[in-house]
């Protein structure tokens, strides 16, 4: 992206005229191939890259283990409401049974303790005749 000129000042390369040394310099071989803090340094590099991608690996698998830590919680959480739901049934049915079971002991019905023998009635009955009309005197105010 080209900016426009805004500034009246241009820049100017300045390129030496006479450099101060002049001549030719042999080239000295190094004694070593490569300096040995070029080579730790390369061998920290890889080490830390490795770390870097170890890391990364391990941080997927947390993910994905807390993703399925959420979705135990989550159905665990489901089944204690329902099982919640599942005790208040079975107290509420407990609680029938056992007044149930109260009642069912209690005999309604009790055995004699002995038997009394009756004999039957030989006699006929008196049949005493109804009375058709109430002498009854009124009260005022009723």
């Amino acid at each position: 992206m080209a900016y426009p000129k805004t500034s009246t000042r241009e820049n100017k390369i300045v390129k030496p005229k006479k450099s101060i040394v002049s001549g030719n310099f042999p080239q000295k071989p190094s004694l070593y191939e490569k300096p040995a803090i070029l080579k730790t340094n390369k061998i920290l590099a890889f080490s830390l890259l490795m770390v870097v991608i170890l890391s990364m690996t391990s941080y997927l698998f947390v993910l994905s283990k807390e993703s399925r830590v959420k979705e135990l919680h989550s159905a665990t959480n489901k089944l204690n409401y329902e099982n919640v739901e599942l005790q208040n049934k079975v107290d509420y049915l407990k609680s029938f049974y056992v007044l149930d079971d109260k009642v069912q002991k209690i005999d309604f019905l009790k055995k004699p303790d002995q038997i009394i023998e009756v004999q039957s009635n030989t006699k006929t009955p008196i049949i005493v005749e109804k009375k058709k009309k109430f002498d009854i005197t009124p009260v005022t105010g009723f």
